[in-house]
């Protein structure tokens, strides 16, 4: 019996791990290039975007853009030097450092939304707008499914206002 490359369930979820990371790879780096735009990193801004509303505790923040807990403490620290984030430990739990976004990180995400609006223009030429909620979704349940399943990220939110 002849083996049919993506025919059995190892290879199908080869294919899926190969086509997600390679999406991924492409995503964070048109990311990095908006995110150059504002003098950060691609996680940085990622960053900055997660902690708008009630914050984000450090741990969560680096499994949410992939770095160590190491990193992200450092990565915190920049942003919370830049005023772009602000840096607070619990009087319940001093242990854990909450990142919140800043005035100045609102501002700078308004700035960082017309290159973003953009980009999702070009993505919107090939992805419809049900095929993007339906992927978003898909990328949840998959997250889900690898029993990592983080907080939801701010999914329903539009970057900024002036995005949406």
């Amino acid at each position: 019996m002849q083996h049919t490359p993506g025919s059995d369930p190892p290879d199908q979820l080869l294919s899926l791990i190969h086509g997600v990371s390679t999406a991924s790879r492409q995503l964070r780096r048109k990311l990095a290039e908006v995110a150059a735009t504002c003098d950060l990193s691609d996680s940085e801004l990622l960053v900055v975007w997660l902690c708008r509303g009630e914050g984000r505790v450090q741990v969560e923040l680096a499994a949410a853009v992939g770095v160590s807990p190491a990193q992200m403490s450092g990565l915190a620290e920049r942003l919370g030097k830049r005023q772009l984030v602000a840096l607070n430990r619990p009087a319940r739990d001093r242990r854990r450092q909450v990142c919140r976004t800043t005035a100045a990180g609102e501002a700078l995400l308004v700035k960082a939304a017309a290159p973003l609006v953009g980009l999702a223009a070009t993505f919107a030429d090939r992805l419809a707008p049900h095929e993007h909620l339906q992927l978003q979704s898909l990328c949840q349940r998959l997250t889900a499914a690898t029993g990592e399943s983080p907080r939801e990220l701010h999914d329903e939110q539009p970057v900024c206002q002036e995005a949406a």
